[in-house]
């Protein structure tokens, strides 16, 4: 008997715990993300090793610009799962937008070898490619980026910027009318600036 209540005692921890996680994520779903890292971290006391708190709890922090703390929890799912892609896609982007353009393709090029899919992995290896002067690599990442989704818009408008400054200019055109046409809004500015 002592044993049963045990049981249903940890069983019980279990549920409530997971109730955390699950509340975590609505909580993020509504842009709460103070209460979500809370419910997250709640969770993760006795889940240390769930990826998917840690990493929701990574973007929560992401999310009120609390960097330091997201680059951990993106690290330590890697650690836990290295071959989580979309923890090295967050880290990707928190390096690009911390213009560390050598650390976006360290991280990028992890994800594509995990994934060689990912649109998403070969648009940031562009971008990246693109900041440090690569122009031809940049180029070639877009491309795959458009090969695996041609509904891609922002991968045709940054094509196009690289084809300006490789001065093809009526290629670059048609990628920004492309990108244009996908609603990418920054496109009609290309289009007015070098398309006449």
């Amino acid at each position: 008997m002592k044993n049963i209540i045990y049981l249903l005692f940890a069983l019980f921890l279990i549920g409530c715990g997971n109730q955390e996680s699950i509340s975590g994520d609505d909580l993020f779903d509504d842009g709460k993300y103070s209460e979500a890292i809370e419910a997250y971290s709640s969770y993760l006391l006795t889940n240390p090793d769930h990826v998917k708190s840690l990493y929701n709890r990574g973007r929560s922090y992401e999310e009120l610009g609390q960097v330091k703390k997201a680059i951990a929890d993106f690290d330590e799912v890697t650690r836990i799962d290295p071959k989580n892609v979309s923890a090295h896609l967050s880290l990707a982007k928190i390096a690009y937008n911390s213009k560390e353009f050598n650390k976006v393709l360290v991280h990028t090029g992890q994800a594509i070898d995990l994934n060689e899919n990912s649109s998403q992995a070969h648009f940031m290896a562009g971008r990246a490619s693109h900041q440090l002067g690569y122009f031809d690599q940049a180029l070639e990442s877009y491309d795959n980026a458009i090969t695996i989704n041609r509904d891609f818009g922002e991968a045709y408008l940054y094509r196009g910027a690289v084809k300006i400054g490789k001065n093809r200019q009526s290629s670059a055109c048609e990628d920004f009318k492309f990108a244009k046409s996908l609603k990418v809004k920054e496109a009609d500015k290309a289009i007015k600036e070098y398309c006449k």
